[in-house]
Order: C-alpha cells, then sequence, then structure tokens
C-alpha cells in the first residue's frame, strides 16, 4: 500500500476536524474581539494580520519547492543534497526575516501615523506592532518545517498540531481579552501560539530524517539556484491564482463602485466554502504525485489521479447540489441577511457552478501535474484563465453589473478546466477520455442517484423556509449524505487502499 493511502484516514479526518474547530472557534473569536476591542483596536489587529497573509508572496515559491524536494530526494535516499537544499532555503529566510524586521522597524512611526493611530494609542499600538513583526521574523523561516512535513507525507501531523494551535490560542486569548489584557501582550500571545506548529514540525522534521543538517555550512546557493525554475514557476502561478481570487472585489469597485463589493461578497461566500470542502482530502496529492514521479512510478500516479478526483466527483457534487438547493438559507446563516435578494442568489449559484467545475476538473488534475514537470504549461494556463477572467469581468460588469463579474469568472473557469487542463492531464498519463469517464462513473452513479432522489423529495414534500436555521438544514444534510457515504464506500476504501 502506498504512504499516502496508509495516512488517507489521518489525514482527512485531522483537516476536516481542523477546519471545523477553525470555524467555530474563529465566529467566537470575532464576536469576543468585536465587543472588548475598541473600533481602533479592532482594525489595528485586522490590518497587521492581513499583513501576514500576504507573507506568502515573499516565499518566492520556495516553500512548495522544499516540499517537492523532501519527497522526491526521500524516496530516492539524496540526503546530503537534501541537506544542502533546505539549509540554504532556511537560511535564506532568516535572512529576510531579519530584513523585514529591521525595514518594519524603521517605519514604525510613518506607518502608525499613516494609519491615522491617535496620540493617545500610539504608544500601546507602537508596542502591539514591534511585538509582531519581531514574531514575523521568526514565524517566517519556521514556516519551512510545515512544508517539510507536507513533503514527508505526515500531514496529519501538522493539521493536529495546528487544531491545537487554534484551541490555545482561542483559549489564551478569550481569557486575555475578558480580563483586558493589552494589545502588546494580546499580539504575543497570538504570535506565540501561531509559531507553536511550525516547532513541532521542526522536532518532527529532526527525527524523521536522519543525517539531514540544517547547519549554515551547508548553505550552498547553486543547490537552490538548480531548483530556481520550478521555485519561481510555483511563485507566480501562486501570485496569479491570488490576484485571479481577489480581481472581481477589484473590477466591482473600479468599474460599480465599491460599495458593490458587499452584493458580491454575500454570494461568494458559499463558493469559498464548497471550496475548502475538498481540500482536506486532497492535501496529500501533491507530495505523494512527487515521490512517485521521482521513482518513475507511472502506474502509481495514475491510481492517485483516478482515485482522488472519482472521490472528488462524488462528495462534491453532492455538496455542490445540496448548497445549490438551499442556497438562500446557507446565504442568510452565514451573513445574518434578513432576506436574500434575487440578484445575490444567481451571484452564489454562478459561483458555486464554477467552483464545482474547478473541483471536478483542476483539484486533483493540477497537483499531480505540478510534480511531474509540467509547472510550465500550468503557468500558461493560469496567465490565461486570470487575464480572461479579469477582461470578461470587466466588460460583463458594465452589461450587467455584479452579475456579469460571476459570470465572467465562471465562463473561464469552465472551459478551461473541461477543454485544456483535463486533456493534457490525461495526455500526460497515457489515458483516454472513455477510460477516465468510466472509472468514474465506476461507484458513484448509484450513490448520487439516491441522493439526489431523496434531496428532491425533501425539496418538494419538505422544503426548508429561507429563514431556516443550522438544524433545519442540518438534518436535511445528513438524511443526504449517510446514503451517499454508505452506498459510496467502496470508493472511499479504494482511496484509501483498503
Amino acid at each position: 500500500m502506498a504512504e499516502w493511502q496508509r495516512r488517507f484516514w489521518s489525514t482527512t479526518a485531522s483537516g476536516y476536524v481542523g477546519l471545523i474547530v477553525r470555524i467555530l472557534l474563529g465566529l467566537v473569536m470575532f464576536r469576543a474581539m468585536f465587543q472588548n476591542f475598541s473600533h481602533a483596536q479592532f482594525g489595528f489587529w485586522a490590518l497587521l494580520w492581513s499583513l501576514f497573509g500576504y507573507g506568502i508572496l515573499l516565499d518566492f515559491g520556495f516553500g512548495f519547492t522544499a516540499q517537492r524536494a523532501v519527497a522526491q530526494k526521500t524516496a530516492t535516499g539524496d540526503i546530503a543534497g537534501l541537506s544542502k537544499l533546505l539549509a540554504t532555503i532556511l537560511w535564506t529566510y532568516v535572512g529576510m526575516g531579519i530584513l523585514l524586521l529591521v525595514v518594519f522597524l524603521a517605519i514604525r512611526a510613518p506607518f502608525l501615523s499613516s494609519m491615522g493611530v491617535a496620540a493617545m494609542d500610539q504608544e500601546e499600538f507602537g508596542q502591539a506592532y514591534t511585538v509582531f513583526f519581531i514574531g514575523l521574523a521568526i514565524l517566517f523561516p519556521l514556516g519551512l518545517f510545515s512544508e517539510i512535513l507536507r513533503g514527508l507525507q505526515r500531514i496529519d501531523i501538522a493539521n493536529w498540531v495546528g487544531t491545537l494551535s487554534t484551541v490555545l490560542n482561542f483559549g489564551f486569548l478569550y481569557w486575555g481579552l475578558t480580563a483586558h489584557w493589552g494589545l502588546p501582550v494580546l499580539m504575543g500571545v497570538s504570535v506565540t501560539t501561531s509559531a507553536f506548529p511550525n516547532i513541532v514540525a521542526a522536532v518532527f522534521a529532526v527525527r524523521r530524517l536522519p543525517g539531514i543538517s540544517f547547519s549554515p555550512k551547508w548553505f550552498e546557493w547553486r543547490s537552490v539556484r538548480a531548483q530556481m525554475g520550478f521555485s519561481i514557476t510555483a511563485y507566480l502561478i501562486t501570485f496569479s491564482n491570488m490576484l485571479m481570487s481577489k480581481s472581481d472585489q477589484l473590477v466591482i469597485s473600479l468599474t460599480l463602485g465599491v460599495a458593490l463589493v458587499t452584493i458580491y461578497q454575500a454570494g461568494f461566500k458559499m463558493s469559498e466554502m464548497l471550496g475548502s470542502f475538498s481540500y482536506q482530502f486532497q492535501q496529500m496529492i501533491s507530495p505523494a504525485a512527487a515521490a512517485m514521479y521521482a521513482q518513475g512510478d507511472d502506474n502509481g500516479l495514475r491510481q492517485l489521479l483516478l482515485r482522488s478526483s472519482r472521490l472528488t466527483f462524488l462528495l462534491v457534487t453532492a455538496a455542490y447540489l445540496l448548497s445549490a438547493v438551499y442556497l438562500t438559507p446557507l446565504i442568510r446563516l452565514v451573513t445574518g441577511m434578513a432576506s436574500v435578494p434575487q440578484n445575490i442568489w444567481w451571484i452564489g449559484q454562478v459561483l458555486l457552478l464554477a467552483v464545482f467545475s474547478s473541483q471536478v476538473t483542476n483539484s486533483s488534475s493540477k497537483r499531480v501535474l505540478m510534480m511531474c514537470g509540467e509547472e510550465k504549461r500550468l503557468l500558461v494556463i493560469s496567465l490565461t484563465e486570470a487575464v480572461a477572467n479579469v477582461v470578461l469581468s470587466v466588460i460583463l460588469a458594465y452589461r450587467m453589473g455584479v452579475l456579469g463579474v460571476a459570470i465572467g469568472t465562471m465562463i473561464p473557469t469552465i472551459l478551461v478546466g473541461w477543454l485544456w487542463v483535463l486533456p493534457m492531464t490525461m495526455k500526460k498519463l497515457n489515458l483516454t477520455f472513455g477510460s477516465y469517464l468510466s472509472y468514474h462513473l465506476q461507484g458513484t452513479v448509484l450513490p448520487l442517484a439516491v441522493f439526489s432522489l431523496i434531496l428532491a423529495g425533501l425539496a418538494l414534500g419538505c422544503p426548508a423556509s429561507d429563514h431556516s436555521g443550522f438544524l433545519a438544514l442540518g438534518w436535511r444534510g445528513l438524511l443526504c449524505m449517510v446514503p451517499l457515504l454508505v452506498l459510496g464506500r467502496k470508493v472511499i476504501r479504494e482511496m484509501a487502499g483498503s
């Protein structure tokens, strides 16, 4: 049995547990901060952590390179080469972290002034700012060790430790908020608990990689330069995907007005959640594909793609149909809107279809292709889709308003996925469309048919009202999903190799 199959259940379970914990505790923490922070404190906190999110742009693709290198070089036994690569990346990150700290400490005063921080808050906010960027300088290089865990195909450990970190972060922050700790102390708590998963990952990486060394003496820029093509390509793909995910809001702001972004976001939220739904059982695909590619295991790659994409098809189709049928109460539940206007409902439906198509065609395929030497072609695809998205969205925004922007996203997503990504994947792995289609229908037709009949029966015989809450939607979802999971257990078990 392949390593990724042995880890399927633990990786998937840990991913979903972590997702649920983050969502639930995140909602409680948001409310607690909103009630205990002043408006200035809340805005400053959100601003600083939004800057942390953009830290991915400073990665330059090295994290993804490290993940692939660990998977490939552990499969081939090249520990010396791996030491040179990882030590070089780590100490490059250390240098970048120190540089970032120096720059942001130097601009602290003008930064606080430009953000309109009141004179009475300058000292407290300045201390929180300093704590945050010291933490960022430490977190930046430590992030490498989480990528190493992924390369070792021990994503389950990263997930469980991340969940523990979320709980610790919530517990200490909630305690601090209710005890009225100062903003710098709360920032220190948040930064420390955020570093915890990466410290555990570092300990695990050293133990699981006997002979590995991160000593500065292994620093050798040539080892990174050999991987630079992949790193830059991975970085550009990440950058183009980030721009594409944010471009709709920018297009709406520039063409229709920033106030209408709220309308788009209300419809967008459910499609975003649908996208995160399947991510949990797809995490192991990239490192598994990298290891198989290094070993020349073409049959293993085909099985990895077929089994993961078939499971994605089964589960995402069900989640998509549930979301589409109960979209109005779901939008109300997530946003708190008193009623859902028709245009928001249509925006939600269009974006749900776009995400569903992307998950079915791209999610497994791109992960496999990225690790099999097709990163440059994937970059061309990503850039083409991004440009088409922006151009169509701008044109349709003037003709159809906010709905046009959503349609401008959906059209290139569907066309690129079905007419470009899938054919390229099947050619790479020597699959015919007939064999690909028949494999996906095996074990999924009956579960999805029963699921659809139950869903249709509920929608017609016991329809949910627009004001249905979590429980009313939850029991309907369970009534549909339980038979699907029981009838589709063969598909799930084959994915796990059992």
